[in-house]
């Protein structure tokens, strides 16, 4: 696995930093005064290296290695028949399948569809990050392994290692090219990393890619395996998540975090909310039938990730804002119009989630820029709260926890 390292960013006085350019911000710990607030809140970044999945085994197995450790001990002295019941003892606990999936981890260093990293990495925070106050997070990358959707990755982005492949990073032992394979004793990361550099020279910041290649696992098994990596503008990574810090334990956050970024003709997320405006509030589409930009009531525009916040969307037939006078004016409507959008903007792309996930509640936080001219540009970040969970015939429901415009 390549060489990783990790920031703390640790404080109150960062948030005053990260904060220092909003306009607005509803506090998360309302009702904490100076004596009560949190002291030692962070928001720790981290990268698993392959120590830590030795830990995470040994955490998730501790009661029961310190039963076969208990065990072993009673053998010692014990007669033959109680030797028996005792050896039997220990068999039972070693073939627990709980048991032999924390060892699975452990010695092949990744997660996967069903040893979710949700439910392992909780022990290594619980661990490592005991002193940390309720509220804070950790962003942990990990490896994972058929694992994700592979459906929206083209065709020239995914790639299927040959026996060449193999051979090219190393034919010695312990290496892909001795049997043409990945194996639990290899840094697979360090070569699909190295192997994607050479096939994707061009690559830019958040490019995806999958690679599929052949594995021999610590159960002396081969199987088919891919992983889903992404490109950091510098190396190609494995999946991250974030934990929450609910004091005294860690669990895994379920908040889900978008950035709207440009796609064709746009973000996706923006084009189910503006063609459901058009095709169910037509009043509130004005370029009828086509896309331009800024083209309906609530602000977003077909060709550009962002809200606008300009004033010259007047000429599209909102009487509202026409009525207005001064830009400042207009720029407070669109600000109250993000409140009204956001609720369904989030509904129609997230209609079955819960509104919690093993008792953490449920956010969806969504950036994208707020653009007022070409010299002047912000961010907004919406965290959105499901008050209500979705089935099939009754979608979720939204409530705005908060909203942050920064500059």
């Amino acid at each position: 696995m390549k060489t990783t390292f990790y920031k703390l960013i640790l404080g109150l006085a960062l948030f005053a930093v990260l904060f220092s350019g909003c306009k607005k911000y509803n506090d998360q710990f309302e009702g904490l005064d100076a004596k009560t607030a949190p002291t030692n809140l962070a928001a720790y970044v981290y990268t698993l290296v392959d120590a830590d999945y030795t830990a995470i085994a040994t955490a998730v197995n501790k009661v029961a290695n310190d039963s076969v450790t208990l065990l072993n001990n009673q053998l010692k002295t014990a007669s033959s028949a109680d030797s028996v019941i005792i050896k039997a003892n220990i068999a039972r606990i070693k073939a627990d399948p709980a048991y032999l999936n924390a060892l699975y981890v452990g010695a092949n260093k990744f997660f996967n569809s069903t040893l979710q990293a949700k439910d392992y990495v909780p022990y290594l925070l619980n661990k490592n990050y005991i002193f940390a106050d309720k509220g804070s997070t950790m962003t942990a990358t990990y490896n994972v392994v058929d694992l994700g959707d592979t459906i929206p990755i083209p065709a020239a982005g995914r790639f299927t290692l040959t026996m060449d492949d193999y051979n090219l990073m190393g034919t010695g032992t312990n290496q892909p090219g001795q049997y043409d394979n990945m194996s639990s004793v290899m840094p697979v990361l360090r070569y699909l990393d190295g192997f994607l550099k050479l096939k994707c020279p061009y690559a830019v910041a958040n490019d995806i890619k999958v690679v599929s290649y052949l594995y021999y696992d610590s159960n002396k098994a081969t199987k088919k395996q891919y992983r889903i990596l992404t490109f950091n503008g510098t190396n190609w990574t494995a999946t991250s998540n974030q934990y929450i810090n609910i004091s005294p334990t860690w669990l895994y956050d379920p908040t889900i975090k978008i950035a709207l970024v440009k796609g064709s003709p746009n973000n996706l997320y923006i084009m189910a909310f503006i063609d459901y405006i058009r095709l169910n509030t037509p009043e509130k589409f004005y370029q009828k039938g086509t896309y331009i930009n800024e083209e309906h009531y609530y602000g977003f525009s077909a060709y550009y990730p962002e809200f606008i916040m300009t004033g010259d969307r007047t000429t599209f037939g909102d009487d509202s804002i026409k009525a207005l006078k001064t830009n400042d004016e207009k720029y407070a409507f669109f600000k109250n119009r993000i409140t009204q959008a956001m609720p369904l903007f989030t509904q129609l792309n997230f209609p079955l989630l819960k509104t919690d996930v093993s008792g953490i509640q449920q956010y969806v936080v969504w950036t994208l820029v707020s653009y007022y001219s070409s010299s002047k540009q912000g961010l907004y970040t919406i965290k959105m709260k499901c008050i209500k969970s979705g089935t099939p015939t009754s979608p979720a429901e939204y409530s705005v926890e908060s909203i942050v415009e920064t500059f």
